[in-house]
C-alpha cells in the first residue's frame, strides 16, 4: 500500500464545496493501493455555518485526519481578515512537517482553493522529498488580472499570488484540473519551464465526480415528491448565485415569460426554487436572482432562499424535486462541481451554461444527460429556441420522469474519478521519461 497526505481547507464536520474532492477519495483509494491521511484546519477554525451535525453518513468511517488550529487569530480578526488560510498557514505547515518526517507518505495531494496553501508542497519537497500533486477546482491569477482599475493593495497582492503560483505549479509533479481551461492556462503559462508535470501521464482533467452513496444517504430523510393532488411542477437549485448567475438564470427566466405569453399550460405549475444562494445574506439584502424573475415577468414562479443550507438537505431538496437547474457563469472555464450527481439522482435536468465552456460541450455531446441552455458569444441561444428546451424540459418534469443515466455517467462516478487519480499518482512517482 502506498499513501497520499491529502491537503483541504476542511473536512469533518465541516461540508464545504471544494473538499468534496478529498472527501469522495478517501471512501476510494483504499480499495486501489492508496491509503488515506487527511490535513485540515480544525472545525474551530471553519465558519459555523458549515460545520454539519448530521455529517457521519458522508464520510468514510475509518480514516486518519489532522487538524491544524490557527496562529494569531484575533490579531487577523482586527485587521478584517475572517478566512481562516493565512491564520493557519503556519500550523498547516508545521502539522504537515510532523507528519512527513515520519517517512510514511509517498505523496502529497492538494485539493483546495486555498491557493496560500499550495507554495508549502515545494517546501516539504525540498525537505522531505515527498513529491506533490495540485489540484485546480478555480484558476488561481487571472490572465486578465493587470487590466481594469486597481488599488496599490491589489496590485501587490497580484505580484504575491503570481511568484506564489510560479513556485508551486512549476515545481509539481502532477496536476489535475476540473476544466481544461485551467490545465491549458498553466500549460501557456509555465510550459517554457518544462515543470515535470508535461508529461502526458502526469496531468489530467477530472471534473468532480458523482458519489452514489451520499444520495442513499439523503434518501433516508428525505420528503418524495407529493403525487397526490399537488399539481406544482417543482424546480430546485442549490448553490452560489448572486449577479455571477444573473446571466444564466436570466435567460431562463425570458423562456419561461416567452411560454407564458403563448399560454403554454405548463408554466403557472412551475415553482422555482433557489437555495444557498449568496454567502452572508441578511435580510433586506437584495436577491439577485429574484429581482431578474420579476424584470423578465415571472417573478411569481420563483422564490429565492439565499440563506446556505446543509449538504445534507441540499440533497434532499433535489430528491423532493421534480426537476433539477444547474447555473453557470460568464467564464468559460467554468465546470459545475453539481453535474454529474444531480445527473444520477435521475431527474430531469435542465442547465443553463456558457456556450464555450465545457459542461455545456459534455451536455451537448451526451444528451441523455440533460437539456441545456447556452449563453454567451455570437452563438447564445435565441429565447426562441431556449423556450423550447424548456418546455420539453417542463413536459419531463410534470411526469416527474426518473432518467437512467447509469451508463453515461460510469466514468464520471466517484470509483472511476479515484482510477483516474491513482493513475496519475503512479505516474508521478516514476522518472519523469518513464511516467511521459
Amino acid at each position: 500500500m502506498r499513501r497520499v497526505l491529502l491537503i483541504t481547507s476542511s473536512y469533518r464536520p465541516a461540508m464545504l464545496a471544494d473538499m468534496q474532492r478529498a472527501r469522495m477519495l478517501s471512501w476510494e483509494l483504499a480499495a486501489l493501493g492508496w491509503e488515506v491521511e487527511v490535513l485540515a484546519p480544525a472545525a474551530g477554525e471553519i465558519r459555523t455555518d458549515a460545520l454539519e451535525p448530521d455529517h457521519a453518513g458522508f464520510f468514510p468511517a475509518i480514516e486518519m485526519v489532522h487538524e491544524a488550529g490557527s496562529l494569531l487569530r484575533t490579531a487577523f480578526e482586527l485587521i478584517g481578515s475572517r478566512s481562516p488560510a493565512w491564520r493557519t498557514l503556519r500550523p498547516m505547515d508545521m502539522r504537515a512537517r510532523a507528519l512527513l518526517k515520519s517517512g510514511r507518505f509517498d505523496l502529497v495531494y492538494f485539493s483546495t482553493t486555498t491557493f496560500s496553501y499550495l507554495p508549502l508542497g515545494e517546501r516539504w519537497k525540498k525537505k522531505f522529498g515527498v513529491p506533490y500533486v495540485l489540484d485546480l477546482h478555480d484558476p488561481w491569477v487571472r490572465s486578465d488580472s493587470a487590466s481594469g482599475p486597481k488599488g496599490w493593495r491589489a496590485r501587490v497582492a497580484g505580484a504575491v499570488h503570481a511568484r506564489m503560483e510560479r513556485s508551486a505549479v512549476v515545481n509539481a509533479a502532477g496536476l489535475v484540473a476540473v476544466s481544461p481551461a485551467y490545465l491549458e492556462a498553466m500549460k501557456l503559462r509555465y510550459e517554457s519551464l518544462n515543470p515535470g508535470w508535461l508529461a502526458s501521464a502526469r496531468h489530467a482533467v477530472i471534473p468532480f465526480g458523482a458519489l452514489a452513496s451520499d444520495l442513499v444517504e439523503a434518501a433516508r430523510m428525505a420528503r418524495p415528491p407529493d403525487r397526490g393532488e399537488s399539481r406544482d411542477i417543482r424546480l430546485h437549485y442549490v448553490g452560489a448565485g448572486g449577479p455571477i448567475m444573473v446571466r444564466s438564470f436570466s435567460l431562463l427566466c425570458r423562456a419561461l415569460a416567452s411560454l407564458r405569453k403563448r399560454n403554454h399550460s405548463l408554466v403557472d405549475r412551475v415553482r422555482v426554487r433557489l437555495f444557498g444562494t449568496t454567502y452572508d445574506w441578511k435580510p433586506g439584502k437584495p436577491k439577485a436572482l429574484e429581482a431578474a424573475a420579476w424584470e423578465a415577468g415571472v417573478g411569481d414562479l420563483v422564490e429565492e432562499n439565499p440563506e446556505r443550507v446543509s449538504y445534507r438537505r441540499s440533497l434532499e431538496l433535489l430528491l423532493e424535486s421534480d426537476g433539477a437547474l444547474i447555473l453557470g457563469v460568464d467564464d468559460s472555464g467554468y465546470m459545475p462541481s453539481k453535474l454529474f450527481g444531480y445527473a444520477l439522482s435521475g431527474k430531469p435536468l435542465l442547465a443553463s451554461l456558457r456556450q464555450d465552456g465545457p459542461a455545456y460541450a459534455f451536455c451537448r455531446d451526451n444528451p441523455e444527460l440533460g437539456r441545456a441552455l447556452r449563453f454567451g458569444g455570437a452563438d447564445e441561444m435565441s429565447v426562441e429556441e431556449a423556450s423550447r428546451v424548456i418546455e420539453a424540459f417542463l413536459q419531463d418534469a410534470a411526469q416527474r420522469r426518473i432518467i437512467n443515466r447509469r451508463e453515461v455517467l460510469e466514468p464520471y462516478l466517484a470509483p472511476a474519478m479515484a482510477r483516474r487519480h491513482v493513475e496519475l499518482f503512479d505516474a508521478c512517482l516514476k522518472p519523469a521519461a518513464v511516467a511521459a
